[in-house]
């Protein structure tokens, strides 16, 4: 699962690995989030170590405990956090990040893509057999499915990230590893947040 939205969220703000809380949005969309889990066994349950996915495992899933894991984290966008495409848009060092940010990483101490999709990836190859529910962040999670399916990943025009698709907070994400195969079962799965 993503993490429920947070105010810098709403405000169109890059917040890799600031740690920033859920706004009221936010705890509202785990809350459904938890009435969609309710009865179902979450089986192992971990979360990225911010504040937010945090914050989202506790109210989806209040009975149960997650093991933080920062290789959950969302990519960190190095001098970029806290700003807006706006506000970086006629940096030149975002131009040309923005022409490969799969491979390139963001500038001021930021982190590829792709380096983002190996961590994820390494966290999920070294989980046990059966139920694992995990909470973390938009951007990480695409990279995951795009290191796990060879999905490309290549700059995409109006978008800030090379993903032509997106991923609702607190949407639904099922994947299944058998046989050291991977199948994805269900894509940003948020009909909990439909009125």
């Amino acid at each position: 699962m993503r993490h429920g939205a947070t105010v810098w969220n709403g405000e169109g703000r890059w917040q890799g690995w600031t740690d920033t809380p859920l706004g009221e949005v936010g705890e509202g969309q785990a809350r459904r989030l938890g009435a969609r889990l309710a009865g179902r066994d979450p089986g192992l349950v971990y979360a990225s170590d911010l504040r937010r996915a945090v914050e989202t495992a506790r109210l989806a899933l209040p009975a149960t405990e997650a093991r933080l894991d920062s290789r959950l984290r969302e990519l960190h966008f190095g001098r970029y956090e806290g700003a807006t495409t706006a506000d970086v848009r006629h940096d030149p060092e975002y131009a040309a990040w923005q022409r490969d940010p799969w491979r390139l990483p963001a500038p001021g101490g930021g982190e590829s893509l792709e380096a983002v999709g190996a961590r994820l990836r390494d966290w999920a190859e070294g989980l046990p057999g059966g139920t694992v529910t995990a909470f973390t962040h938009g951007a990480a999670l695409r990279a995951l499915l795009c290191h796990l399916f060879g999905w490309p990943a290549t700059p995409q025009p109006g978008y800030v990230l090379p993903f032509p698709y997106r991923h609702a907070h607190t949407g639904i994400t099922r994947l299944e590893r058998r046989g050291g195969e991977w199948t994805l079962h269900v894509y940003n799965d948020h009909a909990h947040l439909e009125e």
